[in-house]
């Protein structure tokens, strides 16, 4: 497969994001916020126009490419069988942070993979209200602007810094209190740049819009991310616990103080 300019898909998250999120941002109306699965699980019209609009130009970049977006999922869960079949599919997450995105919070994301036969190829993770993309492509590096990035260094492994979802905690009382930003893909802007250490995730499941750009990010940038159980990540709908650290050390000294709490 050939895999479409790294550039002129940050062009077109940019634009897009430029024309359908930001003048939304801070001035949604009580008419373009619905929920989901939950009172917390929100959408806007920020969410659904973006992946539209993501939707079609990326697929008329990629013709014969498919799409996996999160809310053309949720209206169509047969629409993640796309990922088993062997033709290009761009994973997107038009909004990631969308309650972030409600409350007019800054970390928020529009995140883009391009999986290829169950790998991930490509990826973009996005934030418009700071107007920072993070990119790249397996094997060719993570980068910000002309700048490749490498994950952070690690001294002491109970000095590490993090980034989590609600449901995390650790056992080891010496590590800093980790952040929870409501928004996986700031998370992974902040380890892939070298800004925190690690993230962690247990949740129902690991979906693929919000981990498969920045895990493949994440590794570009050198550092090891695996399930708890010590298996390899894939983006599929996975299993319920993802760690990401700068290396298997540090991985395995994060798993092994994972505090065992009920999903």
């Amino acid at each position: 497969m050939h895999s479409p300019d790294l550039h002129q898909v940050a062009k077109i998250i940019t634009t897009i994001s430029e024309q359908e999120v930001l003048p939304r941002f801070n001035h949604l109306s009580v008419s373009d916020v619905d929920t989901k699965n939950s009172s917390e699980d929100f959408v806007t019209t920020a969410d659904t126009e973006t992946e539209k609009r993501l939707t079609a130009e990326l697929t008329a970049l990629l013709p014969g490419s498919l799409v996996v977006g999160e809310e053309a999922a949720f209206q169509n869960p047969e629409v993640l069988d796309y990922l088993k079949e062997e033709k290009p599919v761009w994973v997107i997450d038009p909004i990631d942070g969308t309650m972030n995105f409600a409350y007019g919070r800054s970390e928020i994301g529009v995140v883009v993979a391009l999986v290829y036969k169950g790998e991930t190829v490509a990826g973009w993770l996005y934030n418009p209200v700071f107007k920072r993309m993070i990119m790249g492509e397996k094997g060719s590096g993570a980068w910000y602007e002309n700048r490749r990035l490498k994950v952070a260094g690690v001294t002491e492994l109970h000095h590490m810094t993090g980034s989590v979802g609600r449901r995390v905690a650790f056992k080891d009382e010496r590590l800093p209190k980790p952040a929870w930003w409501g928004s996986a893909s700031f998370g992974y802007m902040m380890i892939v740049s070298g800004g925190a250490h690690y993230s962690a995730y247990r949740t129902k499941m690991i979906k693929p819009w919000d981990h498969a750009a920045g895990v493949m990010l994440h590794a570009e940038a050198g550092g090891y991310t695996a399930y708890v159980d010590g298996t390899t990540y894939t983006p599929l709908m996975g299993a319920s616990h993802l760690i990401s650290a700068p290396n298997k050390e540090a991985w395995t000294y994060l798993k092994n103080n994972l505090c065992a709490k009920s999903v």
